[in-house]
């Protein structure tokens, strides 16, 4: 029984899976209060959605090809499984965008075959890892995390939200170097934040821009840019 509904969806998006025509599920809830957060409402609520969204999956099957599962935090969803379960019934591709924190989630997912893709956050540099509740730091969960992906064969993503004054160019490079160590070799992306008048930490606009040249030049992976200011725009 699939107790825990999305907070809303996103009927149709073509930028969130590649190359597939998606929906998007938010979900409320998460376990950290990243500053740059533009869906705090999301973030800090508990309650539960009201939206039937196996109602709406079954309305447009034939038209939609996958589901993303978004939050917040989607990996503390009760019933997550089982809600995989269902919507694999209904032959949709299943995307999870993740902070990596709670890889026993992934493992269980991954075991079932129950995931298609994964974007898998790297939140900060190791050496600037947060602690979690229950034991460790938010880095040693990514990393295990990108193992599990790595060892299921999915298709996978790394992907770090970027802003110019909590980020420079020397974190973000580690960052990549960190997860290249580890054995990811497909694009790294980085996405600029997104600016609103209601961020988790009332972020204001970065007061430099990165220096991409120097970015390009020292990362063992290609990068891929996302939602960058200079970009907008651009054909």
């Amino acid at each position: 029984m699939i107790t825990v509904h999305p907070a809303d969806i996103t009927p149709l998006t073509f930028l969130d899976y590649p190359k597939k025509a998606a929906c998007i599920f938010w979900y409320r809830g998460c376990n950290l209060r990243c500053p740059y957060c533009y869906n705090p409402d999301l973030a800090l609520a508990k309650s539960r959605g009201e939206v039937d969204e196996l109602a709406f999956l079954r309305e447009r099957v034939g038209f939609l090809d996958a589901v993303v599962l978004s939050g917040g935090e989607a990996t503390l969803v009760p019933d997550l499984a089982e809600l995989c379960r269902r919507i694999k019934e209904l032959h949709y591709l299943i995307k999870i965008d993740t902070n990596g924190s709670n890889p026993h989630i992934l493992r269980e997912l991954l075991q079932e075959g129950l995931l298609d893709y994964v974007a898998l956050d790297h939140k900060m540099p190791e050496r600037r890892s947060w602690s979690l509740p229950g034991g460790g730091t938010l880095f040693e969960r990514f990393t295990e995390s990108l193992h599990l992906l790595q060892q299921a064969g999915i298709a996978h993503e790394v992907r770090t939200t970027v802003h110019p004054d909590l980020l420079d160019e020397a974190d973000i490079l580690q960052m990549i170097r960190e997860a290249a160590a580890r054995g990811y070799s497909g694009t790294y992306y980085l996405q600029f934040f997104f600016q609103t008048d209601h961020t988790l930490g009332n972020m204001s606009s970065p007061t430099r821009r990165y220096d991409r040249s120097l970015l390009d030049q020292q990362s063992p992976l290609t990068i891929g840019y996302r939602n960058f200011p200079e970009d907008r725009g651009k054909a």
